[in-house]
């Protein structure tokens, strides 16, 4: 049986290796090839995957086979012994996000007794989600700031391995059901857990822990946060964000929230003002429209095509033709698929619902409404003329 050793396991900080080839299986154009060691990190536990190079070809893909991890390569490597360099910046990064997870996991679990389901480890940022939806800012905040003064002490972080059984008497946060040896991640007096990813040697290494998000997800609430140079480029963008936004609205930093207000319910009035103004204009093209439309047995009877541009200025048309008397309005919007826009004054001859559900049985689509209002759909542009006159002949039927 195939069997790596993995130099993360005993030390993370492991980037260049030198191993012996044991295999090498080809997958289409592609080559698995397995090693009896290595450091590259396969993607496990919600962590990402290492990156790197591995006889001097980019490693493409990294898969984990229980014993054995598979390094895919472009091209089969030559020799017996070869050479494997990991993206340490990457590497790092990984490093940092994941002891972060471990610390804020532990520090959410000490000030509200709040559970980690479930973590994922983003390129941008890393997500876990805890089994409470009731988390507020006070909690999150708390949590936050216990992990990073755990931070700021510069804690030893420990890995060593013991047997499942004995491991499981010990006071881990999460219990574990792995067998045979068991590894451990100990954060000096404040966590103690089973997990297989890479971690830094001190949490001073993580220069600090900051919570960009959070909110519910189901029965639990989900936490993004960042770590390290994350943390830092964040920060970074943030500020250059704030500044861009002070100086559009000649404010000051602290002066913004109120700015934004304002402007909001500015934006909110003039949206208000806007909708009433494009009522007025509607009821006056409709009053137009219907002064222009000829009459059927002593109805006016408007047809009329709207492009798909004008879709909303239509529907509203629509409305205000049932407010013109002794008028019905055949409307129909361009588009693929098109709209058809049913309308007549209360207490017409005619039933719209019925109109439209005919209509669109002939041309395609489906439809229907009420009496003296009704909307269709999902028939061919190419036939909206030919419906609204195959419509309008429904009406001289009456």
């Amino acid at each position: 049986m195939l069997k790596t050793d993995r130099l993360y396991y005993t030390d993370c900080y492991v980037c260049e290796f030198e191993a012996r080839v044991l295999k090498v299986d080809r997958v289409a154009e592609r080559f698995s090839v397995y090693l009896d060691r290595s450091a590259f990190y396969p993607e496990s536990g919600g962590q990402l995957a290492d990156c790197g190079t591995l006889a001097g070809m980019p490693v493409l893909e990294l898969a984990d086979e229980g014993e054995a991890i598979a390094h895919v390569l472009e091209r089969q490597p030559q020799g017996e012994i070869i050479r494997g360099e990991i993206d340490w910046a990457r590497r790092f990064d990984h490093m940092q996000q994941h002891t972060g997870q471990h610390l804020l996991s532990a520090a959410f679990e000490k000030t509200g007794n709040f559970a980690t389901a479930s973590f994922h480890m983003g390129e941008e940022a890393s997500t876990i989600d805890l089994n409470s939806d009731r988390l507020g800012r006070r909690q999150i905040e708390e949590a936050e700031d216990l992990a990073n003064q755990v931070v700021f002490e510069d804690r030893a972080v420990r890995i060593f391995f013991r047997p499942a059984e004995e491991a499981g008497r010990l006071d881990l946060r999460k219990p574990t059901v792995r067998e045979g040896e068991v590894r451990l991640v100990e954060v000096e007096q404040f966590d103690l857990s089973a997990c297989g990813g890479t971690h830094v040697s001190r949490t001073g290494a993580l220069g600090m822990i900051l919570v960009r998000e959070f909110g519910r997800i189901k029965d639990r609430t989900r936490v993004e946060f960042v770590c390290g140079r994350r943390a830092m480029k964040t920060a970074r963008q943030d500020y250059l964000l704030l500044d861009e936004a002070s100086r559009l609205l000649s404010a000051s930093p602290h002066d913004l929230p109120a700015q934004v207000r304002r402007l909001a319910e500015e934006r909110r009035a003039a949206i208000r003002a806007q909708e009433k103004l494009f009522e007025r204009l509607s009821e006056y093209a409709g009053r137009e429209l219907w002064q222009r439309a000829p009459e059927i047995h002593g109805w006016k009877i408007l047809s009329r095509v709207f492009t798909e541009a004008e879709h909303l200025e239509a529907k509203r048309v629509a409305h205000s033709i049932q407010k013109q008397p002794s008028c019905a309005a055949l409307i129909g919007v361009k588009g693929n698929p098109a709209t058809l826009y049913f309308a007549q004054s209360p207490g017409g001859a005619w039933d719209m619902g019925s109109l439209v559900r005919q209509t669109t049985a002939r041309f395609g689509g489906k439809g229907g409404g009420t009496r003296d209002f009704a909307q269709g759909g999902g028939l061919s542009e190419e036939k909206l003329e030919e419906a609204l006159e195959f419509a309008k002949g429904l009406l001289g039927q009456h």
